[in-house]
C-alpha cells in the first residue's frame, strides 16, 4: 500500500471515529446527514409517555419558521373532543432544548432523541416519546 493510500485510510478513520461522538442527544445514532432542524420539522404523535402508551391522541407540530401547534384530540364512540392551541418554538442550549411559548408560558423540552421519525422529549421528569406522522 502506497503512502498516499495509507494517509487516506488514516484520515478516514480519524473522520468515522470523530463522527462517532457527534451526538448530542443521549439516545441518538452518532451520525445523521439531515440537520437538527429538519428532522425536527413536521407533525408528531405522542406515542408514550414515561413508558406507557397513551389513549388520547396528542401531536406537536414543528414548522421551519419557528411556529408551533400543540393537538389533543379524544373520542370514545360516542363523544368526541379536539383542541388545538399555536405557540412558538426556538433552540436553547446548544440545541440540546426546545422552548416552546404558548400564551405567555414557557416550556422547555430536553431532547433525549431526535431522529427523522423520532422524537424523545423530556419534561419535569417526564419522558414523552413521539413519532412522526
Amino acid at each position: 500500500m502506497n503512502t498516499n493510500n495509507k494517509l487516506l485510510l488514516a484520515a478516514t478513520l480519524v473522520t468515522v471515529m470523530n463522527f462517532q461522538s457527534c451526538s448530542k442527544y443521549d439516545d441518538n445514532p452518532a451520525f445523521s446527514l439531515r440537520t437538527k432542524k429538519s428532522r425536527l420539522v413536521g407533525e408528531w404523535e405522542v406515542v408514550r409517555i414515561d413508558d406507557q402508551t397513551s389513549s388520547q391522541y396528542f401531536t406537536f407540530e414543528f414548522e421551519s419558521d419557528g411556529d408551533f401547534e400543540m393537538g389533543y384530540s379524544y373520542s370514545n364512540g360516542s363523544y368526541s373532543y379536539s383542541y388545538s392551541q399555536a405557540g412558538e418554538w426556538e433552540w436553547e442550549d446548544g440545541k440540546e432544548t426546545i422552548e416552546i411559548e404558548m400564551n405567555s408560558y414557557i416550556m422547555d423540552y430536553e431532547i433525549k432523541k431526535l431522529t427523522n421519525n423520532e422524537l424523545k422529549l423530556v419534561i419535569d421528569n417526564q419522558e414523552i416519546e413521539l413519532e412522526k406522522n
